[in-house]
């Protein structure tokens, strides 16, 4: 995209906020109870209130997203229990779900565990570009999920849905600034175009700094950030029973990435430093037709296509660091993506008391990565093509007017094609299903109790990576093992979850609990072979896995004036059949990025009609790493605060997220590096965000 973002966001911004205002929020709702009843999921085959759902599933909404001062989707990860978050780029773009999820993508392209949906049109793998303005809703859904979601939904699922355009004129606007050189601006408009077209768009631009400062070079911004989003939504009802809905997406993201430092703290020392960039375009129809007797049809289809570029400096240091011991090299990646995707789905009428859905899906998608490295004697292309189709179907049926069972099923195909300038070529086929079948019981009035059998599939792939490096030199004794490798299979997840959502009769306490155990098959993980600096990652599959635990999300009225709440998760793991490069192996030990509690929890305390004071803490056990090692991230408390002051159709935010400054973080890698020290191996980790303080400005009418 070549046009100039940051004038156009403070343009429109700025009109935005000048512009006169008569109308009033509308009035909340008065008791918790209609508040749950009102949170409707969007991303399920059927749209469904929460309080039927028999999943786990964490619903973020506008209000927690205002809460948070979040501008992004990893600013709000851990407000969701059993969900953590990978870096080793600018965003935290890989997500595990209950313990289960990719931690980084180099040369291989990768099947998702954890897929990730913006307005219908997916975007898994794609975070760094997962702007949190004018988002209505954040759905995380967690557990095996193919029946809902197909091959992304291994783990779970991440659905947004940003707001919805309508009849009603609206705006919002809101503007920010921050420490580390860190400003945000936005605006949405939306409203009427005719009685039968309504319409909604939004901009926003975030920057800043980063947290990490370069002291060779002598600059600050070598980790920043600087993401431009553009949203548009078109609704037009063409008729009394058909409608189209039509939504675009720009996305432009330039992002630095200098995260890791031989110092082993937030200084850095190379000199050329890396990039982690966006830039891409995406639209999305919907027809809904409702004139069949018998059916409402739904016909969506969308193209995404992405131009992604991620590179960092290898060494970490600068010439003349170590003369002697020293290297310098830099490895850098360039994809291009394009997604086309069509989906049929009928359904059966509102009226029906045993409702069904039957559907098909096709996505026909590419991805070519050039990979420019210091130690290649030219670029290394690859190119995948997959083609993915699926019928899928569910039933709900009524036993009687408290008791219901739900049968979900996905029968999928996938056809991937890879070819590289190595001359490798593969070509792989699979099958697979997914499947839940659910029981539903209501107790009272306000109260769910819920029993479900779940199964999830994730496809193979090709160790391209490792087949292009069979011939190098430096790691010419694991030639074999490379072989061994060139192929990965594909992954299983068999589940079964108890759970119970409800509210108290006078509404003051909502409950949201369930208590889950997965057992995983031919486990995927990404293993290493390291000699010296040269090293080469391919996927491998182990003989198994298993994850349970349970989630507790409680929300609770303390007095009038005091609303508390806490989302608690506590997970344990385990994975058998790893053999690492030194011929060691891994059985009955805790799979990586799974940390045993996640603990979120807060209060807030209307102090004044206008005035709001929260109060909050993260919390998280420590964590494997990776399977190559058995480094840990630390445990850690992380405090946040705000004050909110309401006037009319204003919001002013004071905000200080990691309150006191901890130092955490959330990607690790265990190898030498620094030829200061001869290459002693260490651990070197890619910390958080460090403390942010903050003032933001929101108009909403």
């Amino acid at each position: 995209m070549n046009f100039s973002k940051k004038p156009l966001a403070s343009l429109i911004s700025l009109c935005l906020i000048s512009t006169y205002v008569s109308a009033q929020n509308t009035d909340n709702q008065s008791t918790e109870q209609n508040e749950i009843d009102r949170i409707i999921v969007r991303g399920a085959l059927f749209s469904t209130p929460l309080s039927e759902m028999a999943t786990s599933i964490s619903v973020l909404d506008e209000q927690a997203i205002k809460e948070r001062q979040a501008q992004h989707l990893e600013d709000i990860l851990n407000r969701a229990a059993n969900v953590n978050f990978a870096s080793g780029a600018s965003r935290g773009r890989f997500v595990q779900i209950r313990g289960i999820g990719e931690r980084s993508q180099f040369t291989d392209p990768i099947n998702p565990s954890v897929g990730y949906l913006v307005d219908g049109i997916n975007y898994s793998g794609l975070l760094a570009g997962a702007s949190t303005f004018d988002i209505a809703q954040v759905e995380i859904f967690k557990g095996p999920n193919s029946a809902r979601f197909g091959a992304d939904g291994l783990a779970g699922m991440i659905n947004v849905l940003s707001k919805e355009a309508s009849d009603e004129s609206s705006i919002d606007a809101q503007f920010g600034v921050a420490n580390f050189g860190g400003w945000q601006i936005g605006a949405a408009v939306g409203g009427g175009l005719s009685d039968t077209v309504d319409y909604r768009l939004s901009v926003h631009q975030n920057t800043s700094n980063g947290f990490v400062d370069n002291i060779w070079l002598g600059r600050d911004d070598t980790n920043g950030v600087d993401e431009f989003t553009a949203r548009a939504k078109l609704n037009w009802q063409a008729s009394e029973d058909l409608s189209v809905k039509t939504v675009i997406h720009l996305i432009d993201v330039d992002n630095g990435y200098d995260a890791f430092s031989l110092n082993r703290d937030r200084t850095t020392l190379s000199d050329e430093p890396g990039f982690d960039t966006q830039e891409s375009e995406a639209i999305g129809f919907t027809v809904d037709y409702q004139g069949l007797d018998w059916a409402n049809l739904q016909l969506q289809s969308s193209f995404m296509q992405a131009d992604l570029a991620y590179g960092y400096d290898e060494d970490w240091g600068y010439t003349g660091i170590a003369p002697g011991w020293e290297y310098s090299s830099t490895d850098h990646y360039f994809r291009e993506r394009k997604d086309s995707v069509i989906q049929a789905k009928l359904t059966s009428k509102s009226s029906e008391t045993n409702n069904w859905v039957i559907g098909f899906y096709f996505a026909d998608k590419t991805e070519t990565l050039t990979r420019e490295y210091t130690w290649l004697s030219a670029p290394f292309e690859s190119q995948v093509d997959r083609v993915d189709s699926a019928l899928f179907g569910q039933y709900k049926h009524v036993l009687s007017d408290d008791q219901w069972i739900t049968t979900s099923l996905r029968f999928a195909s996938q056809t991937l094609d890879y070819d590289d300038s190595k001359l490798i070529n593969e070509d792989l086929e699979h099958n697979d299903w997914g499947a839940e079948i659910s029981y539903h019981q209501k107790v009272g009035d306000s109260s769910l109790l819920y029993l479900s059998l779940l199964r999830s599939y994730k496809m193979g792939g090709v160790n391209g990576q490792a087949l292009g490096k069979i011939d190098d030199e430096d790691i010419a004794e694991f030639r074999q093992d490379l072989l061994d490798n060139a192929i990965f299979d594909a992954e299983s997840l068999v589940g079964i979850e108890f759970g119970v959502k409800g509210a108290s009769q006078d509404g003051r306490l909502e409950l949201d609990f369930s208590t889950f155990y997965q057992k995983r098959g031919d486990v995927q993980f990404k293993n290493s072979i390291v000699n010296d600096q040269s090293f080469v990652d391919f996927y491998n599959n182990a003989a198994d896995g298993k994850n349970y635990g349970i989630e507790v999300s409680l929300n609770y009225k303390l007095t009038e004036s005091v609303d508390t709440f806490a989302n608690i998760g506590y997970l344990k793991t385990e994975i058998n059949g790893i053999t690492r490069q030194d011929g060691s192996t891994i059985d009955k030990r805790d799979q990586a990025h799974a940390p045993s509690y996640h603990v979120n929890a807060g209060l807030n305390w209307q102090v004044t009609d206008n005035l709001i004071w929260l109060m909050e803490f993260d919390a998280k056990d420590e964590f494997f790493y990776s399977f190559s090692h058995d480094q840990q991230a630390d445990n850690v408390f992380i405090a946040h605060t705000s004050l909110d002051y309401r006037i009319e159709n204003w919001q002013i935010s004071l905000y200080a997220r990691n309150l006191f400054d901890k130092q955490y973080a959330n990607r690790g890698f265990y190898f030498g590096n620094d030829p200061r020290d001869e290459y002693e191996s260490h651990l070197y980790e890619q910390f958080g965000e460090a403390r942010r303080v903050g003032i933001n400005f929101n108009y909403q009418y």
